[in-house]
Parts: C-alpha cells; sequence; structure tokens
C-alpha cells in the first residue's frame, strides 16, 4: 500500500495574529461542533478512493490554533480516520498550538489520543514584540508550556521562532533560541516575517506605522539563530527548519519530496494523482456539504511531467540534503545533467550550487537567495 499525509486544518482562533493571513475565524461552540461534523463527512468522502490502498503514516493538525477544540472532537477526528484508513502504528501524528492552550490535563488527552508531536507557536521570547505581533501569551507562559508537555511525556517538540519583525534585534533571537534548546526543544522552524496583504502588521507597514528591518539585518538575525542551533547540534535540513537528528518532521518532508497528501478542512490543500486541489477558505461553505458527502473543491494545477519536474527541483532544493539525480532520472525518466546541463554549469561556477557524488544541492551562498537559483530552472 501507498504512504499518504493528512493535514487537517482547524479553523479556529481565540484572536487572529498581526501577521496572519491563513483561513481562521473566531471560535465559538456552535461553530466548533459543526466542523467536526463536516470533518467526520469528508473523511468518509475519501473512502472508496482510501480503504485498501494507503496507509497514513504522518497526519497533522494545524491551524488556525488545533488546541482550541475540545480533545473529544480531536479525538472524534482520529476515530473516524481510523475507520475509513489504516494508521500506521509508528505514524507521526502532530498538532500545532499556543502556549497558553496547554493545560496538564489536555496534554494527557492529547497523549491518549495518539498525538505524539507537538508543534507549539512561540514566535519570540521578547514580551513587547510578541505583544507587537498580536500573541495571546508571554515568554513565561511559552517555556511553562515546553515544560509540561516535556513533564507529560512528550520528547518531539518544535518551536516556531519569528524574526524578522520590526524592533528586534539579534540578541533577542540568540536569547531565544538559547533558551528554548536548554528546554530540551528537538526542533525549531525558524521563520522570517514576511508582511502578506490584507494583514493588519501590512496596513502598517504601509501607512509608515511601522518599519521591516533591512536586508542586512534581517540576515543577521537568520546567521544568529543558526549559528546558536548548529553549536547545539540542532542541523539544519531544510532552509526554515533545523533539528536534532532523527526528529525531523516527517509531514513536512512529504512536501519537499513531492509525496501525496490530502488536506481536510476549510482552506485545506491536497496533492494526489499529480493534481493540486484546495478546499474552499469558508467554514459556512464547508458544512453546507454534509447532507450532500460531496465536496466542492478547486482544481489548482493538474501537474504535467515538465511541471512536476521543475516542481520536484524546487522543493528538493529547499532541503540541505539537496536532489539526488539518480532518483531524479529514475523519477522522471530523465538524465538530470543533461536536461539542465546549461544551468547547472552557471549556477556552479558562480558558488550557488555544489555536486557531492549523487547529490546537487544549494551552496552556503545560494540557499541565502534561494529563490533566484531555483528561477534558473524555470
Amino acid at each position: 500500500m501507498k504512504k499518504l499525509g493528512i493535514y487537517i486544518h482547524i479553523p479556529f482562533c481565540k484572536q487572529k495574529c498581526n501577521y496572519c493571513d491563513f483561513y481562521s475565524i473566531k471560535w465559538d461552540d456552535e461553530s466548533e461542533n459543526k466542523y467536526i461534523e463536516a470533518v467526520i463527512s469528508e473523511i468518509n468522502s475519501y473512502k472508496d478512493k482510501l480503504c485498501g490502498n494507503y496507509i497514513v503514516d504522518t497526519l497533522f493538525f494545524g491551524g488556525g490554533t488545533p488546541t482550541i477544540i475540545k480533545p473529544e472532537n480531536l479525538g472524534k477526528i482520529v476515530d473516524s480516520l481510523r475507520g475509513v484508513i489504516e494508521i500506521d502504528k509508528c505514524s507521526e501524528i502532530s498538532m500545532e498550538a499556543n502556549p497558553n492552550t496547554l493545560t496538564s490535563e489536555n496534554l494527557r488527552k492529547y497523549k491518549n489520543i495518539g498525538i505524539n508531536r507537538l508543534s507549539i507557536g512561540i514566535q519570540s521570547l521578547n514580551d513587547e514584540i510578541l505583544k507587537k505581533i498580536g500573541r495571546i501569551h508571554n515568554s513565561t507562559e511559552a517555556l511553562e508550556a515546553i515544560d509540561r508537555a516535556k513533564n507529560i511525556g512528550f520528547e518531539n517538540i518544535n518551536a516556531d521562532i519569528m524574526f524578522n519583525i520590526p524592533g528586534q534585534t539579534g540578541y533577542d533571537i540568540d536569547e531565544a533560541v538559547t533558551k528554548i534548546i536548554e528546554k530540551g526543544v528537538k526542533h525549531i522552524s525558524f521563520y522570517s516575517l514576511k508582511l502578506e496583504k490584507g494583514t493588519p502588521m501590512y496596513s502598517l507597514e504601509k501607512n509608515k506605522k511601522i518599519i521591516m528591518p533591512d536586508e542586512e539585518i534581517e540576515r543577521e538575525m537568520y546567521y544568529a539563530g543558526r549559528n546558536v542551533m548548529e553549536k547545539n547540534n540542532l542541523f539544519q535540513y531544510e532552509i526554515s527548519n533545523f533539528a536534532v537528528k532523527g526528529f525531523e518532521c516527517r509531514h513536512n518532508l512529504k512536501y519537499w519530496n513531492q509525496d501525496e497528501y490530502i488536506g481536510l478542512g476549510p482552506s485545506a490543500h491536497s496533492f494526489m494523482d499529480n493534481i493540486r486541489y484546495s478546499n474552499p477558505s469558508d467554514l459556512k461553505f464547508y458544512c453546507d456539504n454534509i447532507n450532500t458527502s460531496k465536496f466542492e473543491r478547486i482544481i489548482h494545477e493538474q501537474l504535467e511531467k515538465n511541471d512536476l519536474m521543475f516542481e520536484y527541483i524546487m522543493l528538493r532544493l529547499r532541503l540541505t540534503e539537496g536532489l539526488s539525480i539518480n532518483e531524479f532520472n529514475n523519477k522522471f525518466s530523465q538524465d538530470f545533467k543533461e536536461v539542465y546541463k546549461m544551468q547547472i554549469n552557471f549556477l556552479v561556477k558562480n558558488d550557488l550550487l555544489e555536486i557531492n557524488s549523487d547529490f546537487i544541492r544549494l551552496t552556503n551562498k545560494g540557499m541565502d537567495i534561494s529563490n533566484y537559483v531555483i528561477e534558473e530552472f524555470m
């Protein structure tokens, strides 16, 4: 049976962060109940396609804030999945969490459901920065959440850390990353803030109420965090992700390896049979599908061979491991070195790519301008 990843979008937040453009709405009990009914209906709509053909080896609850809904309802989702598709006993089951929603009681319930990896949205340990970006926790709550999770028995913990925030310094990054590593966190997702149209921070910047750090300062923050992580044996395995060996996020690796996955819930994206599609970003519309069990989805791309080849290069070059030339040749029945001979020669000559045995990967210089390097393969 083929392995499959499943992403489940929980579209609720207590308060939307000032930088966030993911689909989410304010939580209430009635909306939660309707959502649970709808997502179970969507799971059942996949029964004929999935049953006996696939086995789930990664499951990821994202949001929004998955920890805002009742643990019992998360359990209902997992039970419904088990009724439709086999979930591997060694599967990675991840859940995003806000620090101040992680009570000891709920953590025990999450563990009983089968959740074995937590991704905690810490973002910063500077309380002024946290207020500025609209987070509803403080630095003390963030560190206490890690302690509680470890005390309950969670060993596989990711912390999201954000840099390039107005008013932030390299010292803030150094201090935050150091303290989090001291807590025993095994994985850090390290993201540069990009202001998306429609968010409050985008409007503030456009109206000159805030000033984003310049490129040089942004790179200083990035290097500060990367240096601390690498000194403490959290190795970079993807442009924005660092982990102790063996604690890489298996679910996210599916995206970068161009593996198949399905997304459940409003706005969730899927990739199956070389087709990329998504559910509409509208909870009411999503819930209206309950009675028909025919979920209307938006087809984004039906990828042809050349599209798949470029996308595979783009995704694999995000990984520090890089792209296996043999795997590419076998997957697409093409000679990578021959098809992209000019691009390879140009990028290697300019110290943006390196070839080591079977693998081609970004250099440190290339990683800093990865978008430019990848565009050369278009």
